[in-house]
């Protein structure tokens, strides 16, 4: 396996975990919870989610995905589709972020609008990360050669995870320690 397709993988098991920890805070807006969101996470969360799998995840996945499609693979109207979710992601990661900005300056915004449009938001991302790991991502090991990541390696630079990545941490350092918190607890 190519060091850009495992990390892109590492991307997608990380991502299901901040989408597990987000589904865990937006469940405090249901009318019958015992606590109160941490918008603080929240709005880490989503913007960790535009900082990172918005602005090179999906476009790294974008270029790999154009070479696949050029090679005439028979998934290719499914990696078509794959590549404009990629689009529509980046605009509920928006519409989704400007909500929760909204509560944070005080706007009145109803939590069943919260709900539903952050449950939407986690599904869309489930659904499109499991296509991808279930279709594409095997895709890349039979159909890409030695040459096609070669010149794919020009086109995308590894970028390091600004969340779980030990060493940049800093900006998301509250989000992360939210999330060891919580599996913490939940193995207890």
């Amino acid at each position: 396996m190519h060091k850009l397709q495992r990390q892109l993988q590492t991307d997608h098991f990380h991502l299901q975990r901040l989408l597990n920890y987000l589904s865990h805070e937006i469940n405090c807006y249901d009318f019958d919870s015992e606590r109160a969101a941490d918008l603080t996470v929240i709005l880490s969360a989503l913007d960790y989610v535009n900082v990172y799998p918005d602005k090179w995840h999906h476009p790294a996945e974008d270029i790999i995905f154009g070479r696949l499609i050029r090679k005439k693979v028979k998934e290719s109207d499914l990696i078509q589709a794959l590549k404009d979710e990629h689009q529509a992601i980046a605009q509920e990661t928006h519409k989704i972020h400007e909500l929760f900005k909204s509560v944070a300056g005080d706007c009145i915004v109803p939590a069943n609008e919260l709900l539903a449009t952050t449950r939407h938001f986690i599904s869309l991302q489930r659904q499109h990360i499991e296509k991808e790991s279930e279709y594409i991502y095997p895709l890349m090991d039979t159909a890409l050669s030695d040459e096609d990541w070669h010149a794919i390696e020009k086109e995308i630079t590894l970028q390091s995870d600004p969340l779980f990545d030990a060493a940049s941490k800093k900006e998301y350092d509250h989000l992360y320690r939210y999330i060891l918190d919580l599996e913490k607890s939940k193995n207890n």
